[in-house]
């Protein structure tokens, strides 16, 4: 599971990792057999057959160059493969560790096995995401390439649901759909909630990379991406969205603050966004007769009565910065940490307002004057669309677990049946078998030990990626795509549709880049 040598540059090798980084990358998101009625179960399939035969393939190979004398013999050693381990790899393997110890304790081992009480992932396949991002990690090449078609296959996700969110369903899918389903099922995905998650890997991808390339051709490419995948987004009408872009509009400043062209480059982002919320709400009054429309706080950026003349301004500021710069050749002006400095107080300061926001609403009952906001900041039962109930009673159960479960939680993808009981005969008359919250799910089935051993391992996942790669613009991509799909994990669901492709990310940013 260890780099060893420069096994890398195999040519069976790399034929294998490149092709799995392809049929997962690109194919998965796009695969589809019988429309939506079983697409998280052909999808979970599709996703185990690629990862087991990618497993097998290299792990047999490797067992074949042990035993024969090439120039890889004497390199395989387990003492040269842990010796290779750091430590975001002790960390997942900890998580897998835990994960055993949970499903072996579970009053439910088969479930906690199989997952096959919630949506798949249990323990076997914990196994093969972590597998999965060991032979990524350790075998493949970073290929730019390889990313470029992560992202071509996004777009055609994007493009389907925008033409979703206009009911022309191309390919057909929901001729067999009850009627009060069909809105909230899109592309090639599914759920809304699910798509918007996929969707903001995406937008992360092409952001980053529009901002930081300095080829035009490539930037126009990737300002086009950018551009169809803010309309995927808000179209989804997944309010998990604000999270994904929150995360990076907050973020990307952090990185990109160091000098004029980045400041320029995320201007063009704001504006072309605002933009699209524009364009959105031309379309919603042009042609609210056929299509799905938006009931969010997006409306309250649609609806500002001066919005388009700021538009305008900002527009015309961009184009005259952006000739400025042409004509005069001026060059790139470099800064300190001050600007940055300053973006980080704003976001903490945004970040206390919205926890007073949520005290002074829940605590002190003054939900009225934030008008549409109050539904947000306001917690009870009903926030999120029940989300306040799944979460109170699953924090609930924990706190009756004993020591052993709160340390390893009740067993993986065993949520549905600790709160089955529970919840019977709720008000809302639902089955709750996912906390709508992937780190209260963690807390729950595989317990806090679970949980931060996850939770560290993304951060400095995330954190390496970054510090170690900061003038590769296709691995920090890669970890704002991580940061946005872990900002809105926070109020949604772990599934094998588009979790596969985090795991895919997981082990690319380890990967050795390869220009």
């Amino acid at each position: 599971m260890a780099e060893v040598g420069n096994i890398r540059d195999n040519k069976f090798i790399s034929i294998i990792t490149n092709a799995y980084v392809f049929l997962v990358g690109f194919g998965l998101p796009l695969i589809l057999r019988d429309k939506y009625f079983d697409i998280m179960v052909f999808k979970y399939y599709y996703y185990c057959f690629c990862t087991i035969t990618m497993a097998i393939l290299i792990f047999g190979y490797l067992l074949i160059l042990k035993f024969k004398k090439t120039q890889y013999n004497g390199k395989l050693s387990v003492y040269k493969i842990v010796k290779s381990l750091n430590i975001t790899d002790y960390l997942i393997l900890t998580f897998l560790i835990i994960a055993i110890f949970s499903t072996i304790s579970s009053d439910y081992l088969y479930e906690s096995f199989w997952g096959n009480e919630g949506r798949f992932t249990g323990l076997f396949l914990y196994i093969w995401y972590i597998t999965a991002y060991f032979c990524i990690s350790k075998f493949w090449k970073f290929k730019p390439r390889y990313l470029d078609l992560i992202i071509l296959s996004g777009v055609i996700v994007c493009v389907l649901g925008i033409t979703d969110y206009f009911r022309m369903d191309l390919l057909k899918l929901k001729i067999e759909m009850i009627e009060d389903q069909k809105d909230i099922f899109v592309s090639t995905i599914g759920n809304i909630n699910t798509y918007t998650s996929y969707v903001g890997m995406i937008v992360a991808l092409t952001t980053v990379l529009f901002s930081t390339t300095k080829q035009w051709k490539k930037a126009t490419l990737y300002y086009a991406s950018m551009t169809v995948g803010f309309f995927a987004i808000i179209m989804g009408n997944s309010d998990n969205a604000y999270l994904s872009l929150g995360a990076l509009f907050a973020f990307l400043p952090l990185f990109l603050f160091g000098n004029s062209n980045g400041v320029k480059r995320y201007i063009i982002i704001l504006v072309t966004f605002f933009s699209v919320i524009e364009v959105i709400g031309w379309i919603n009054g042009t042609f609210k007769d056929t299509i799905i429309g938006i009931d969010s706080s997006y409306n309250l950026i649609i609806n500002f009565k001066w919005f388009p003349v700021i538009l305008f301004v900002m527009w015309l500021i961009v184009v005259i910065w952006c000739l400025t710069d042409y004509y005069k050749k001026n060059k790139v002006i470099e800064f300190d940490k001050t600007l940055k400095r300053i973006w980080l107080l704003f976001i903490i300061l945004v970040l206390l307002g919205i926890i007073y926001g949520v005290i002074d609403c829940t605590f002190a009952s003054n939900s009225g004057k934030y008008g549409s906001l109050a539904s947000y900041f306001l917690f009870n039962d009903d926030w999120g669309t029940h989300r306040g109930y799944i979460w109170r009673n699953a924090m609930e159960c924990y706190y009756k677990f004993s020591i052993w479960k709160k340390l390893v939680g009740f067993g993986p993808e065993t949520f549905g049946i600790l709160l089955l009981q529970k919840t019977a005969g709720n008000p809302y008359h639902q089955l709750f078998d996912s906390a709508h919250n992937e780190y209260l799910h963690l807390l729950t089935t595989v317990g806090i030990l679970g949980l931060l051993s996850y939770v560290t391992f993304v951060f400095e996942l995330v954190k390496h990626g970054i510090m170690e790669n900061k003038k590769n613009v296709y691995k920090i991509a890669v970890a704002f795509a991580i940061i946005s799909y872990s900002a809105q994990a926070s109020v949604n669901l772990n599934v094998p549709i588009v979790t596969p492709i985090l795991w895919l990310l997981f082990g690319a940013i380890s990967a050795k880049f390869n220009e």
